[in-house]
């Protein structure tokens, strides 16, 4: 049963008095699944893996799986469970990496094995839908991680990158040749250095040479430049992140060209299209969405999808307005976490010294918050998360809107 929760001081929205929590003693690996409403727990029992489904709003058991351990895994850790969503419904996929069939006589080949399980499962002996096996050229290799709708996975002889379709178990292999596939290759001398930073429902998503990026046969960068960027020369984009089936991108201005600092033009693209959805000139220079201290800071979409912030960057998707919280006050705001009203969480400052505020992107105004607010992991439809680090007093807890 969930123990009793902590007293927060939550954002005003949420209520601090209710909830449940998962105390840090029990152990585990977690990860959320907002459309089925779970959060899922990888512990690992004396005879494999289990994974847990507890329900959002209360903390009750909705579903959990028997022990799965295909073979030794050579990484001597517990499993991250990677949610994947595609077809409008959530998968939780477990990836460990081994040998298997090696003994004293006969060496086995380095495999990735993964076991998929649907997020609207139900009962106590809960197995894989499907087990999928990619070979790999190392034990060592990355394990796969979802994006876009997909488990991508850089590895294997000859192959740049895998998707993993954990819908239907299809296996996708691009071959370096096919990432090099620029839509206009005379547009792009460095087409040929492209590395895979994601996976789009039409292919690879692509960071090239001369700061340029792509989905190979698909769409090019240079045909959806947001206003005020500038496309020619050298140089490289500040960085190219990839949320859901969006792409964040970091375009120099026409009037900086393309240096590492100065300002950005910070543009939300269509990762299926390459279709720009929102774009803000920061007037500072921002070389990081998480501005002067990026660790930790990734994008996060609200729970109706229409609001997205990257640290010091949020959009309204439905306006197409971007609003840049770096040089707007003395102390750079980072934002962490959006609610589906168009109101962010972040802090400025850092350390002992940080200050939390709210942003309300309808009306780009910046609010002070108690100084002891703690911002939420994550914001979703009906409930604050809150996920806890090594040494703290809860592993997650959960509190309801009021």
């Amino acid at each position: 049963m969930p123990s009793a929760v902590p007293r927060l001081a939550v954002p005003a929205v949420f209520d601090g008095t209710k909830g449940w929590t998962r105390p840090a003693q029990r152990k585990g690996n977690i990860a959320l699944a907002p459309l089925a409403g779970l959060v899922i727990t990888a512990t690992q029992a004396k005879d494999g893996y289990v994974l847990t489904a507890q329900d959002l709003g209360t903390g009750a058991v909705r579903w959990s799986t028997t022990p799965w351990w295909p073979f030794d895994s050579v990484r001597h850790e517990l499993p991250q469970p990677e949610i994947v969503t595609t077809g409008g419904k959530e998968y939780i996929a477990l990836s460990i990496s081994g040998t298997p069939g090696e003994d004293p006589l006969t060496n086995g080949k380095p495999t990735v094995r993964i076991a998929v399980y649907p997020a609207d499962a139900s009962g106590s002996t809960v197995l894989p839908t499907r087990t999928i096996d990619i070979p790999a050229q190392e034990t060592g290799d990355p394990l796969p991680a979802a994006h876009g709708g997909s488990l991508l996975v850089s590895f294997g002889e000859h192959q740049a990158v895998t998707a993993i379709d954990v819908a239907t178990g299809k296996v996708t292999p691009y071959t370096s040749d096919e990432i090099r596939k620029a839509p206009d290759q005379n547009l792009c001398r460095g087409c040929s250095n492209g590395t895979p930073v994601g996976v789009t429902p039409r292919g690879p998503l692509v960071q090239g040479g001369g700061g340029h990026f792509w989905v190979p046969g698909a769409w090019y960068d240079s045909s959806h430049v947001p206003p005020g960027a500038y496309v020619t020369g050298g140089g490289d984009l500040a960085q190219l992140t990839a949320v859901g089936d969006l792409v964040i991108a970091g375009w120099p201005t026409r009037n900086e060209g393309r240096e590492e600092t100065g300002q950005r033009v910070w543009a939300v693209h269509d990762a299926s299209t390459g279709t720009v959805k929102a774009s803000v000139t920061c007037e500072t220079a921002v070389s990081s969405p998480g501005g002067t201290r990026p660790e930790g800071v990734h994008p996060v979409l609200s729970p109706n999808q229409r609001y997205l912030v990257d640290g010091v960057l949020a959009f309204d998707l439905s306006t197409g307005k971007g609003h840049c919280a770096s040089g707007t006050t003395d102390k750079e705001a980072v934002f962490t976490a959006i609610d589906s009203d168009g109101t962010a969480y972040g802090h400025t400052g850092a350390g002992d010294a940080a200050i939390p505020v709210s942003l309300s992107i309808p009306t780009q105004t910046i609010t002070l918050l108690p100084p002891d607010t703690k911002v939420p992991t994550v914001i979703l439809k009906d409930q604050a998360v809150y996920l806890g680090g090594d040494g703290g007093a809860y592993s997650v807890v959960v509190y309801p809107r009021r």
